[in-house]
């Protein structure tokens, strides 16, 4: 297998990290910074969600946009690799929440032995609200899945995800 793959590859699902317990993702140690936990809004006003996507008072991951993770910085993070094997034909589920003036582009990829292939890309200001992501997983034995967050021009681009799930 490439690198890419560490010790310790989940092979129970589902998977699901909902940041309730304060697990952080896999973050890239090549990009511009790193994805954050919070509860409750973002520091910044006229960006972010108010609450995580749950209960509105839990805990969510995502990229503060404050300088200087502007402009057009890039933010990757990573969950752990999954091993399907032996349960082929999985589904990527999450929440996203994409609310400012200056958003810019959540990408959503799979990292297996044959690369990088994108799933899709978010674009733009998608109103204060958090939306449902859906993708089926083509992979044949194992992948991760990689967040990649492009902030806008200004300091209106936080961008979140919550309540990731890798299952059947």
């Amino acid at each position: 297998l490439l690198p890419i793959f560490g010790i310790g590859q989940v092979n129970t699902f589902p998977w699901v990290n909902d940041f309730e317990n304060f697990i952080i993702l896999e973050e890239d140690q090549n990009d511009d910074g790193d994805w954050v936990l919070r509860q409750g809004s973002t520091p910044s006003y006229n960006t972010g969600p108010s609450g995580d996507h749950t209960t509105g008072s839990g805990i969510y991951y995502y990229v503060e946009s404050s300088y200087p993770n502007y402009p057009n910085k890039t933010l990757i993070t990573y969950t752990p690799t999954f091993d399907i094997s032996a349960t082929p034909g999985k589904v990527l589920s999450f929440w996203y929440h994409m609310y400012g003036a200056e958003m810019g582009d959540l990408e959503i990829g799979v990292l297996d032995g044959n690369g990088y292939t994108i799933l899709d890309t978010k674009s733009g200001d998608q109103g204060d609200q958090w939306f449902f992501a859906y993708y089926p997983i083509a992979s044949i034995d194992s992948f991760k899945i990689q967040f990649k967050a492009t902030t806008g021009t200004l300091f209106t681009s936080d961008i979140c995800i919550d309540d990731i799930m890798v299952s059947d």
